[in-house]
């Protein structure tokens, strides 16, 4: 047992640079039984972790492969070992068919009413946050992911995530005691207590009184470190009594500078999910979603256009379809293509399209030399971040610019698709929110485009 336990820990740590931040972080959660004529048992805690982390199956099976030096097929399976409560909280509501029950007309007077679960369109951009925001908002307190962090971009959907979380709770349960809250807020109203014992008693009471604790923009919090001392008093209080905490922030809580150690690890210590920016067909489904409620009589030709143009976030995805049909009624027609293009001409990614001759090999061949690396290093196991962030900015080019598929990004550099499709997705999020990352990638596509001429 213990030669399994330490193969897996093993597995864990090579696997921790290659998932997701919130597939690395359930795999916390799940467990190597056995390894038998070829068949790795791996037992989840639950049919949530069991149906997150089954996506990413065939990585594992490749790691254990080279770990055992033979081929080995994973079989995933939901452990016996469960508690019952926890199948009854969790097994019997997530995912299993069973959708969450409607949320009724009930208002928290902290929330927003039109920020529900069923009006949240789930992509794979997003898909275990929203199942993770699923769980805490069918069982809060009571779930594996107290606290939880959800992280990305700007227009991403955390606010969304996060307020929907309380209204659904609010809804089922409405004695709770919900309180939403922006760090700046939260902020002010400490600082405005403060020369006065009364209002610092009754502050710390409101917010170590709540059953759910849902804080907005965390990254608010650097370099107040008065704030933090209170959050972190806070924190202790109700984790200690099993209430909800989720919080969100710009970025991954390791990339935030003046917070102190010890509320960082409090962070930390649940579990931290990402929202990427929306693929294409996730666009889509929000456009047409957001045409019909907001009666914008946008035709689908334009909306097509529109989603091919916007490819930030959501919310300027949903600012421009509000512009356009704002427009056309302001006009008296239908909106129109010409109309968008117009309209929308500083937000088209202008895209690069590689020459077909152009070869994978070009591509990483360009990008290792814009970073003074090694092609070889390029095209090897290496996961030092000098090494790592030039591969997946080729990967990403490779894919999104040039006519190469996955597959066959995978098949150059002897990977699973699933690693290039991560890859993809990491670059994608850096782009969000690093404006250097888009300039370099812009400033590869340049000298691709050129050397294709």
């Amino acid at each position: 047992m213990e030669v399994l336990d330490q193969l897996w820990n093993e597995v864990k740590e090579q696997l921790s640079d290659t998932l997701p931040t919130g597939a690395s972080m359930l795999l916390s959660r799940v467990e190597l039984k056995n390894i038998e004529e070829g068949v790795a048992l791996i037992t989840a805690q639950s049919k949530f972790v069991l149906d997150s982390i089954k996506d990413y199956k065939t990585v594992i099976e490749n790691v254990l492969s080279v770990k055992m030096g033979e081929n080995i097929t994973v079989s995933i399976e939901v452990s016996s070992d469960t508690k019952i409560s926890e199948v009854k909280s969790q097994s019997s509501k997530e995912n299993t068919g069973v959708s969450p029950k409607k949320e009724t007309s009930a208002k928290n007077p902290t929330l927003n009413p039109r920020y529900t679960l069923d009006n949240f369109i789930e992509g794979d951009n997003s898909d275990i946050a929203f199942r993770a925001a699923q769980v805490i908002a069918m069982n809060p307190g009571n779930n594996p992911f107290n606290p939880c962090l959800i992280y990305g971009g700007v227009g991403l959907g955390k606010t969304h995530l996060l307020q929907a979380i309380g209204n659904y709770i609010y809804s089922n349960h409405p004695d709770m005691n919900i309180i939403y809250v922006t760090a700046e807020s939260f902020t002010n109203e400490f600082i405005a207590s403060f020369g006065n014992k009364e209002s610092n008693n009754k502050f710390k009471k409101t917010y170590r009184n709540a059953d759910v604790l849902l804080i907005d923009d965390i990254h608010f919090l650097q370099k107040k470190e008065s704030t933090q001392e209170e959050l972190f008093h806070t924190f202790v209080e109700l984790y200690h009594n099993n209430k909800q905490i989720v919080f969100t922030c710009d970025r991954p809580i390791t990339e935030l500078t003046d917070i102190t150690d010890r509320l960082r690890t409090r962070f930390s210590s649940g579990l931290n999910v990402d929202l990427r920016p929306p693929k294409y067909e996730v666009r889509v489904a929000i456009a047409k979603q957001k045409n019909k409620e907001e009666n914008l009589d946008i035709p689908d030709n334009v909306l097509d256009y529109i989603c091919q143009a916007v490819r930030t976030n959501v919310r300027d995805l949903e600012g421009a379809l509000i512009t356009i049909s704002g427009i056309a009624r302001l006009v008296g027609t239908k909106a129109t293509i010409e109309m968008a293009k117009e309209q929308l001409k500083n937000m088209v990614v202008e895209q690069v399209t590689i020459n077909a001759n152009y070869s994978i090999n070009d591509v990483f061949t360009a990008t290792a030399n814009y970073f003074n690396v090694s092609l070889v290093d390029m095209k090897g196991a290496s996961r030092s971040k000098n090494i790592r962030i030039p591969r997946q900015i080729a990967i990403y080019i490779a894919y999104n610019y040039g006519h190469f598929t996955q597959s066959d990004i995978g098949k150059y550099l002897n990977k699973d698709h699933t690693s290039v499709r991560y890859s993809v997705q990491q670059v994608e999020s850096l782009i969000e929110i690093d404006e250097s990352t888009r300039k370099t990638v812009d400033a590869i596509n340049r000298i691709i485009s050129e050397n294709s001429k």
